[in-house]
């Protein structure tokens, strides 16, 4: 469904149907309402009463704020994390970063091993945080990430100078600094945020068909 909207086949203001949307992914109606309350959350549509799942106005401005609110949420899971994660988990993300590090390169392979990477890491983090109710809102969020990455494909390689950011956060938890952990996480995911509006500006296109018939 994201995928629908960021190419433009589904308009801002198009009412989506759940029976027209059932037919369209040879689905029943529940996974499709799910599906909907997931984007509602997200602010990808509205689920407006007595008309419901209505597409919003969705451009680059409302990718980055959903990853201002992935770096609140994930630098809070990080400062909380500490104590619950181990050294032996750190320490073979951090062997791993090194490796990334000194292989790094432009290719396709290079760039899905370390976003592989970088999903162990938050997964991690995500995982350890206490507070299950901030991790499920993470694993929230996390869902629009993939479904950006998979829009921008290409345009969107992977940079190193993030798995030096994965490092940083990395060297505080294995301190148990719980306060560098954080901005270090905020820092990551600020600047994660900016490669993907960078990459998904082109993608945004003019609106499409009407599907609401």
């Amino acid at each position: 469904m994201l995928l629908n909207i960021f190419g433009g086949t589904w308009r801002p203001g198009e009412r989506l149907r759940e029976e027209r949307l059932a037919t369209d992914f040879h689905v029943s109606r529940t996974p499709i309402r799910e599906a909907l309350q997931e984007l509602a959350a997200v602010g990808v549509i509205e689920l407006r009463p007595n008309c419901g799942a209505v597409v919003t106005p969705f451009g680059p401005r409302e990718v980055e704020e959903i990853y201002e609110v992935r770096a609140l949420l994930e630098s809070e899971a990080a400062r909380l994390a500490g104590e619950a994660v181990t050294a032996e988990e750190l320490r073979e993300l951090q062997d791993e970063a090194t490796e990334l590090l000194a292989t790094s390169s432009t290719s396709a392979a290079w760039s899905q091993r370390a976003w592989k990477a970088d999903r162990r890491l938050h997964d991690l983090i995500a995982a350890r945080c206490p507070n299950r109710r901030l991790a499920r809102e993470i694993a929230r969020y996390e869902t629009f990430v993939q479904i950006v990455r998979e829009t921008v494909g290409n345009r969107h390689r992977f940079q190193d100078t993030a798995i030096k950011e994965h490092k940083a956060v990395l060297a505080a938890l294995l301190r148990q600094d719980a306060e560098k952990a954080a901005a270090a996480m905020r820092t990551h995911v600020h600047n994660a945020g900016k490669i993907a509006v960078d990459a998904i500006r082109p993608i945004l296109a003019p609106p499409g068909k009407d599907i609401s018939h």
